[in-house]
Formats: structure tokens, C-alpha cells, sequence
């Protein structure tokens, strides 16, 4: 069977996209815990042939409140000044605040799921975070269900789809995720709570507010609105605090009031990584019973503790311990139950891993230790000093065996890790054996028998079937299901087609057309270089952290060397021109040149010593205040309305020397109409003129955008139908790319627009350099490929993008939206992250395709190098992404149990995932255009 190169080369990305996804279904399981639930059977009756009472297990408050303030920081609720109410609580004793600990990933599905059922949850409940689906594990919602205790709730939506049945009453946020909504929602949560106070149907009210996590989202934890949105909750504490003293007097017991933030906020604002603003909230228990204590405890303990105050079972999924600083108004007696209740769940639960092994740790002594003392103190319940002891030993207890089974539930599925990784591997063969063939060989001769394709896939199940048989390996893969058995023949039917293609690979390998990649002068050996250096650099927590500086580093090593190259072929051009005695006009004109090219390059620098400065990433230097921080305060507004229009200005300039006249014209509009909204919403300023807050001045910006859409394409269209022949030419994409340019202009912020046009400059500049300096059509396509493959991974940085899920703008996704619209949403948040990959991409097409139409006199010389183009454009774009990422899931399975595996490793695996899929679209894309 003949294959077209290029066929094969889409083949092995799609099978490397495959191969990835398999990696993550066996590193990111989706749950660590199984859905048994607890019920009061399992109350312990007896500890050591001693009778104990389960019945004695009650309510110990008569309601609760939980109140959850998205991305509430510690040092939040420090500022006296905004929260006085609570300040003066926590200083009369009537409220004591403890130090909780957030696991990664710091987003909201995942740390209601810890906060309810007391398990750690999955990594990769960050991206199910957006569906929020119904909650499967034991939490103390569904045990206080079974025990008909009615629950109301208010607030964030993600609570009413991970519970949809377990409220009486609910009043969800209808758009959760819209985070422009400061106010509002906050405002229909607590006029709801207020219609509560006089209602005693109920035992526990669930408030989820989320204006804090939408300002800290849009503007920052620095921002002039956090202090008005602390005195709005602080009130909500207040009369929360007044309708408690009410239900005092109606209720036997004492109620309780707990305020916790789901997760906290970084110094730039957002979420979802982990630094220490991001993984440690405050938990401030209001009620005349609790202790103090400068302990930290984890969020996960809230579960555990919540159930026992509430007297009922101890959710099954739970790993916490017991906040005991919390649990001051239960009796000695009934403290020391609690205790052993929660530490022989946990024995009880690491015995089904570890065995006897258990028996011999250090903390399981303690256990007994702790149990004789226990029954001492039932005996001697007059002595104080046994009731500390047996606290303190069962609480050391349950800390150290949290620990132990937080690292058994991190599970991986070695199977699909290692089936994904050999995949992996044999692509990138293939893929480097493709780089190695002649260009004569554009069709390829595989030998693809389906009999021996029968025999592979006849053993492979054979394989599959005893391992399932004997119980040999737990994975997924061999389980007997429909799912299992079809991914089961897909693998089969790869690792064949895989190998065929590379037995017919190894018979073209030309090792000579190495050597000449190699030697494609200083600038390729850089390249290859560079391409090696960032290949390696993954083995390192750091360098993957601090990612943009390898990027910074290449690049500008890159930009400096195709400038003293292209200045050492002036001054080459200039001698030749002396020697010869020419016309002396030609050697002022030379000079000229030279000097208009010295003066470019020197602002081409300045330029971009400036840009590295404008968002401060990684994680290292991210508290550092940089240029876009300076521009975004209120006291600068006017300096950020000077960058803005300038970078519009810039834009329009920029563009204007690619487009007609018209979609100059329309770009102009545009661009006003960009300016225009960012000042409608109070961002930048417009001669001081208040405008109304209409989205008209959007809906006429996207009449413009499709105008200048149809400008390009119905010439096209027409053409088409009248059957003529369409020539590659680059008309159509200059128009794109001017949409590409403008959308990211409006959904950027304001500060940031100015990249866009910084980029399309840097594309052309570095373009001209290498058309300059390259010898040949095939050095040139290199270079230009792997240069702007390095230029959009280098304005991915100079963005504030980083390898942290926290540095995502979420804004950038609801511009001139009202409510949540996934598709949107979704588009333009892919838009703004992955802005300069999407936009250098689009000028590399642009500018092989303008190389190729250069040609179109010489058709045979048009056809060869455009198929020349196209074969690099493939291979190379596939390779860039393939070869790294292989290296870096094998780097990270070696790695799984390093520290930073949640916190460095998989945020990352989870961006590579997301741009191999955009990957895929670019070679589908450039495939159609060149």
C-alpha cells in the first residue's frame, strides 16, 4: 500500500493525541474513593471488650450555618477596618479562627467535594469543575439526609448540580460562572438568607458567596472593590451572629456558625494553583464554645468534625481528622468517642491496604496506647489528665494515618501509562524517520498484512484475558467491559500500523540529510540546539515553573544572532561594493540601509526588553510588581488609556500595511469600538465622558468583523461558482488574521493589546532576517517554521501566561457577555491564553504562503517548493510538540511521586493536553491553505 507522507505524518499526530489522552485516563483517575456510604451501624459499641453507648452520639447544636466565601484569604480576615464585626468577635472570645489547608487543585467543585466528604479529590476535577457533576462519594449532606435534618441552600450553582436532591429550599446562582457579577448575586443570596431566620424547619443553611472570587478574577485581591465586598460579608456575619442569639432562645441547644473560604487567591488574582495564598484558608466557628489554637489543620478535617457536631456518621470517603478545638461544647465522654470513632475508621481503612504491615509503624502503638487510656478514663472519668492524654494520642494518631492514605489514593493505571508511552515513543520514530527520507520519496510503500494484523490483535486479547483472568495487574484496560475491549483493539491495531511504518521508513532513512539539517548554518544549529535544551529541560521542577525563561532566553539568542548575521552580510554587501568601484549611489544606498537596519533593531530590542517586563510569570518573581501591575491602578488609569490607544494605533498601523484600504477602514472601526467598550465599563478613560453601559457599541464591532470576513471570502465564493480556478494566495488569511487580531484586541486586557501588534511586527521582522540570511527555499521554510514556533511560546509569556492553572484570565471570556455561554466562553478564554501561539502560527502560513506565491511564474519550481512546504510544515509543527511531551510523561511517570507531582507536573500535563488538540487544528488548518 502507497501512503502520501503527509498522510502519514497527520496519522501518527492523531495517534499521538490518542496515546496522550490514554496517559491521562491512567495518571488523572477519576476518583481515589469508593460511593459506600456510612451509616450508624458503624458507630463503634465496644473498644477492647469495654462497653461503650453509640446512642449517646447526638447532636450537639441545634442548627448550623456554613458560610463559604469564595477566595477568602487569611489575610482577609486580618483587616480589622473591613470586617470590625468579626474582629470584635474574634477579640471578646465569641468566634476563634483556625488555619485550614488546601489541597490542589484551589478550584470550587473540587474543594466542595473535600469539605463534604473529607477525601481528596482528583486532579483532574479541575476541568470537571465547569460541569459539576452530581456528587457519587458519602459526604455529611446525604448522611444528614438519611437522618431527615433538612438543609436549605444559597448561592454558587455547583452546589445544587453536586446535590440536586438534598435541599429543601435552594436559591442557586443562575450564572455561577459570569464572573463580571460583583453584586448582584451576592445581594439575592443574603436578601434569601434573610426569609430564613424566622424559619425553624430546618438544621443546616449552606451559603456559598462568590463576588470576592469574581473581583479577585477581574481586578485582584489588591483591588478598590475588596474592601467594600469584606464590609458586605462582615454585615452578613453580623446578622447571621444577631438571628443566632434569637434561635438560642428557641432551641435547647446552641447554634453555630462556620465561615471558611473554598480556597484563597493569589497575589495577581484568579486560582487554581499552589501557592500559599491559593492552599491556606481561614475557618472561623462562631459560637461561645470553642477553643483557640494556632494548629493547622487540612480542609478535608471540616468533614469528620462537621458530622460529629451535627450526630451523624462520619462520611465514609472521609481521611480527615477531627478539629478538636471545635468540639469544646461536647463532653469529656463524648469527645473521646468521637476520637476513637474517626481513628478506627481510618485503622480500620489502611488495614485494607497495608495489612500487618500497619501494625509495626509507630502511630499504631500509639493507637493501643491510646485505646487503654481511653478505657482508664471511662473508669476514672474524674481525672482530667487521662482525658488530654487519650485526645492527643488519638489525634496523632489520625493525623499520621491521613497522611498514609492521602498517598495510597493517589492510583495510578501503569497499564495505560506504559501502553501510552511506547505509542508515544513509536510516533516519534516515525515522525524523525519522515524528517530523514529524501524528498523524491512523497509516497511511501507499507507493507500492511491483515493476517498478521489478526495474529497481533488474537495474542494482544490473549494477553489481555489472562491478565484479567489471574488477576495479575489492576488496570482498566483489562477489565471485561465494551469501553476495555474497544480501546483494547485500537491499541492492538496501532502498535501493528506503528510498526509497519516503521520497518518502511528504515529502508528511505538518508542519515546524510541529517548532517545538512545540522549544518544549516549557526541560526539551525541554535534551533536544533534550543529545540534540545527545552526537550530536557523538563526533568527539572524548576525550569518548568520558571518555563518563560528558557523561552526569553532562546529567543532573544535567536533575534541577536539573525540581526549580526544579517549586519555581517551588509557589511559583506558593502566591501563587495567598494571593491568593484561602482556607482557611488549604490554604496550610500547600502549604507542607508545599514544604518535604517541599525536603528530598527536597536527599538526592536528596546522593544522587547520593555515587553519582558510587562507581565511578571513563573512562580519565583510573580509577586514582583511589573508594568501591567503599575498601569491597572486606579491612580494610573490615565497612563492605561495612553498604552491602550496606542496599541490600537499600532494595530490598525500594523495591519494596514497587510489589507485594502476598506478592511483598513473597518479596522479603524473596530479598534474605536474596542476602545469605546473598555471605557464604557469604567476601565479606561474617554475625554472624562460617562457613557451609558449599552453592548451595542460590541454588536456593531461584530458587523465589522464579519464584514471584513466577506471582503476576503465571497471574491472566493464567487470565483468557486463560477468554476474558475482558485490560486493559493494569501488574501483570505490576511483577513483572518486581521479578525484574529482584533477579537484578541477586545477580549485582552487593556494593557495587553499591545502585544498583539508587537507580535505580527516581530513575525515580519524576524521573517525579512531569515529570507536575508537563509541559502536556499529549504533553510528558509526551517527556520521560519521553528522560529515562530519559538515566537508564539515566547508571547505566551510576555501575556502573564505561565504553566499554573491560576494565571488563566477568565475575564477574557466574558466580555460583553451577561450569563455563562460555554461555547463562547470557551472560545474566547482559548482565544486570549493561547493568543500568541494561534496568532504566530497564522503568520507563518502567511508568510510560506506569500514565499510559495512568489513562484507562480515558474509552475513546476511553485508546485515542488510548495509541496516541499507543506511536508516541513507537517512534520516540523507535529515534532515541536510530540517529542517534548513524550519525554516529559515519561519524565513525570518516573516522577509520580515527587512532591510537586499535583502542584508542578500536572497543571502542566493538562495545558500540553489542551494545545496538542490545537495543534491538531493548525496542521488541519495549514494543511487546507498550503
Amino acid at each position: 500500500m502507497k501512503l502520501k507522507s503527509e498522510a502519514i505524518a497527520i496519522y501518527i499526530y492523531l495517534v499521538f493525541a490518542y496515546a496522550v489522552v490514554l496517559f491521562c485516563y491512567g495518571f488523572f483517575p477519576l476518583s481515589f474513593s469508593p460511593p459506600t456510604k456510612s451509616t450508624n451501624y458503624d458507630l463503634p459499641s465496644s473498644i477492647d471488650n469495654f462497653k461503650l453507648d453509640p446512642t449517646a452520639y447526638k447532636p450537639r447544636i441545634s442548627r448550623a450555618v456554613l458560610m463559604v466565601i469564595d477566595a477568602l484569604r487569611i489575610d482577609f480576615t486580618e483587616q480589622k477596618e473591613n470586617m470590625p464585626i468579626l474582629s470584635r468577635l474574634l477579640t471578646n472570645g465569641s468566634a476563634c479562627k483556625y488555619r485550614l489547608q488546601v489541597h490542589p487543585p484551589t478550584v470550587t467543585m473540587p474543594r466542595i467535594k473535600a469539605m463534604t466528604s473529607g477525601a481528596v479529590p482528583s486532579f483532574l476535577d479541575v476541568i470537571l469543575n465547569l460541569g459539576s457533576p452530581e456528587m457519587k462519594l458519602d459526604t455529611f449532606i446525604y448522611q444528614m439526609v438519611q437522618q431527615q435534618r433538612k438543609i436549605v441552600f444559597y448561592g454558587d450553582s455547583t452546589w445544587t448540580s453536586m446535590f440536586p436532591d438534598s435541599f429543601i429550599r435552594k436559591g442557586p446562582n443562575v450564572d455561577s460562572l459570569y464572573v463580571n457579577d460583583f453584586y448582584e448575586g451576592d445581594r439575592n443570596i443574603t436578601s434569601k438568607m434573610r426569609t430564613e431566620f424566622s424559619k425553624y424547619d430546618w438544621k443546616l443553611m449552606v451559603l456559598h458567596f462568590l463576588g470576592l472570587d469574581h473581583i479577585g478574577h477581574v481586578e485582584g485581591p489588591y483591588s478598590d472593590k475588596v474592601p467594600s465586598k469584606l464590609k458586605e460579608m462582615d454585615e452578613v456575619i453580623g446578622e447571621i451572629h444577631q438571628a443566632m442569639a434569637l434561635w438560642t432562645e428557641k432551641f435547647y441547644t446552641k447554634p453555630l456558625l462556620v465561615i471558611t473560604g473554598d480556597h484563597g487567591m493569589r497575589d495577581s488574582g484568579g486560582h487554581g494553583g499552589s501557592t500559599h495564598p491559593e492552599t491556606y484558608v481561614p475557618l472561623i466557628v462562631v459560637g461561645n464554645d470553642c477553643a483557640r489554637s494556632d494548629e493547622l489543620f487540612l480542609q478535608i478535617d471540616l468533614a469528620p468534625t462537621f458530622a460529629t457536631l451535627m450526630g451523624v456518621a462520619i462520611p465514609h470517603a472521609s481521611i480527615g481528622s477531627l478539629i478538636h478545638p471545635m468540639m469544646n461544647r461536647l463532653t469529656p465522654l463524648d469527645r473521646m468517642y468521637a476520637a476513637h470513632y474517626n481513628a478506627k475508621r481510618l485503622i480500620d481503612k489502611a488495614n485494607q491496604f497495608y495489612f500487618d504491615t500497619l501494625k509495626e509503624q509507630d502511630f499504631y502503638i500509639q493507637y493501643k496506647e491510646a485505646k487503654l487510656l481511653h478505657t482508664m478514663a471511662l473508669q476514672h472519668p474524674e481525672d482530667v489528665s487521662i482525658l488530654q492524654k487519650v485526645l492527643d494520642k488519638y489525634s496523632n494518631v489520625s493525623r499520621n494515618l491521613c497522611q498514609l492514605l492521602i498517598k495510597h489514593y493517589i492510583r495510578y493505571d501503569m497499564l495505560c501509562i506504559f501502553i501510552s508511552i511506547l505509542i508515544c515513543i513509536s510516533v516519534c520514530v516515525i515522525g524523525i524517520s519522515l524528517l530523514l527520507i529524501p524528498q523524491s520519496f512523497s509516497y511511501i510503500d507499507v507493507n500492511i498484512s491483515f493476517i498478521q494484523w489478526m495474529l497481533i490483535t488474537i495474542i494482544g486479547l490473549y494477553a489481555k484475558f489472562s491478565l484479567q483472568k489471574y488477576n495479575i495487574l489492576e488496570s482498566e484496560l483489562v477489565q471485561n467491559s465494551y469501553i476495555s475491549n474497544s480501546l483494547a483493539l485500537i491499541i492492538f491495531s496501532v502498535i501493528y500500523l506503528n510498526w509497519s511504518f516503521i520497518v518502511a521508513l528504515k529502508r528511505l532513512i538518508n542519515l546524510s540529510k541529517l548532517k545538512s539539517i545540522i549544518h544549516y548554518g549557526i541560526a539551525g544549529k541554535i534551533m536544533l540546539f534550543g529545540a534540545v535544551f527545552h526537550t530536557i529541560s523538563f526533568a527539572s521542577s524548576s525550569f518548568i515553573e520558571e518555563e518563560h525563561q528558557t523561552w526569553l532566553y532562546l529567543s532573544k539568542t535567536l533575534f541577536l544572532l539573525l540581526t549580526v548575521l544579517e549586519f555581517t552580510v551588509m557589511n559583506r554587501t558593502i566591501a563587495e561594493v567598494k571593491q568593484e568601484k561602482s556607482n557611488p549611489i549604490v554604496l550610500r544606498i547600502c549604507k542607508r540601509d545599514r544604518s535604517k537596519f541599525c536603528i530598527g533593531s536597536v527599538l526592536f530590542f528596546c522593544g522587547h526588553i520593555i515587553l519582558k517586563r510587562w507581565n511578571q510569570t513563573g512562580d519565583k518573581w510573580q509577586h514582583i510588581p511589573d508594568i501591567g501591575d503599575w498601569l491597572i491602578t486606579e491612580d494610573n488609569k490615565q497612563w492605561l488609556s495612553l498604552v491602550l490607544a496606542f496599541g490600537l494605533f499600532y494595530l490598525v498601523v500594523t495591519m494596514g500595511k497587510l489589507t485594502g484600504l476598506l478592511t483598513t477602514v473597518l479596522s479603524i472601526t473596530a479598534c474605536f469600538l474596542v476602545y469605546y467598550y473598555r471605557a464604557m465599563t469604567g476601565v479606561v478613560d474617554l475625554f472624562g465622558i460617562i457613557l451609558s453601559r449599552s453592548n451595542s457599541c460590541l454588536t456593531i464591532f461584530w458587523i465589522n468583523i464579519l464584514e471584513i470576513f466577506f471582503i476576503g471570502f465571497l471574491p472566493k465564493l464567487y470565483r468557486i461558482i463560477r468554476g474558475e480556478t482558485c490560486s493559493k494566495s494569501s488574501h483570505m488569511l490576511i483577513n483572518l488574521i486581521t479578525i484574529s487580531a482584533l477579537v484578541s484586541a477586545l477580549i485582552h486586557k487593556p494593557h495587553n493589546v499591545l502585544l498583539v501588534p508587537a507580535l505580527i511586527r516581530t513575525s515580519q521582522h524576524v521573517a525579512l532576517r531569515i529570507d536575508h540570511i537563509a541559502v536556499g527555499n529549504q533553510e528558509r521554510v526551517i527556520l521560519k517554521i521553528l522560529a515562530h514556533l519559538w515566537l508564539g511560546k515566547l508571547f505566551y509569556f510576555y501575556q502573564g501566561n505561565s504553566n499554573n492553572l491560576a494565571t488563566i484570565d477568565l475575564n477574557a471570556g466574558y466580555v460583553g457577555l451577561n450569563q455563562f455561554d460555554m461555547t463562547r466562553v470557551g472560545l474566547f478564554l482559548t482565544l486570549n491564553t493561547f493568543n500568541g501561539q494561534i496568532l504566530a502560527f497564522t503568520m507563518l502560513v502567511y508568510h510560506l504562503l506569500n514565499d510559495a506565491s512568489d513562484k507562480q511564474n515558474d509552475t513546476n519550481s511553485a508546485q515542488g517548493d510548495r509541496s516541499l512546504t507543506l511536508r516541513y510544515f507537517l512534520k516540523l509543527q507535529a515534532l515541536f510538540v510530540m517529542i517534548p511531551l513524550t519525554f516529559y510523561i515519561i519524565i513525570v511517570t518516573l516522577m509520580r511521586n515527587h512532591i510537586f507531582v499535583w502542584t508542578v507536573f500536572s497543571p502542566k500535563i493538562i495545558y500540553e493536553v489542551f494545545y496538542v488538540a490545537l495543534t491538531f487544528l493548525k496542521l488541519a488548518i495549514g494543511y487546507f491553505i498550503l
